[in-house]
């Protein structure tokens, strides 16, 4: 085998062995504010996976950050959002409203809240989020209760949680 060749073959097979993988992973911020007695919620996405999804389970385009977003996107996120994902404080499903969204480069952040949370002896979060689309999907979950900080690593496999305080 020449010099050439064997050069040519150290090069192209390491970078053979290396293939581009897209990491499908979300964040969901669940602080309990005591003094407004609250639970705020932010969530983390990156626009494209949350626009597929959408695209796909409603079947319209709905061009999420551009010019072109349709009007009615808001309506159709907040049905989405709470068909996927639920929070049970000391096993009650908690009622949560959509406040909206916001969107930095190449992600999107929904903001949630849910009133009337005195004190939080357990907590269990489902959330079965971008799941149906990509079965890769970690759904990370931090929480902020009681002074503590906990996380949980939700999946297809595992989509819910419950922590005792």
């Amino acid at each position: 085998m020449s010099f050439y060749k064997k050069i040519l073959l150290l090069i192209i097979i390491p970078l053979l062995s290396f293939t581009a993988h897209k990491y499908y992973v979300s964040m969901t911020i669940i602080k309990h504010v005591k003094e407004e007695n609250s639970i705020q919620i932010t969530m983390r996405f990156f626009i494209d996976d949350i626009e597929k999804t959408v695209n796909n389970r409603f079947k319209k385009e709905f061009k999420l950050a551009t010019n072109e977003e349709l009007t009615e996107t808001d309506k159709f996120l907040n049905i989405y959002i709470h068909q996927k994902f639920e929070v049970k404080i000391n096993n009650q499903v908690i009622e949560y409203a959509f406040l909206g969204k916001q969107y930095d480069n190449d992600v999107v952040f929904f903001y949630l809240e849910s009133t009337d949370i005195n004190n939080i002896s357990s907590i269990e979060v489902k959330n079965k989020m971008l799941l149906e689309m990509f079965e890769e999907q970690q759904n990370y979950i931090k929480l902020h209760i009681n002074d503590q900080i906990k996380t949980m690593i939700l999946m297809r496999e595992n989509d819910k949680e419950m922590l005792k305080y």
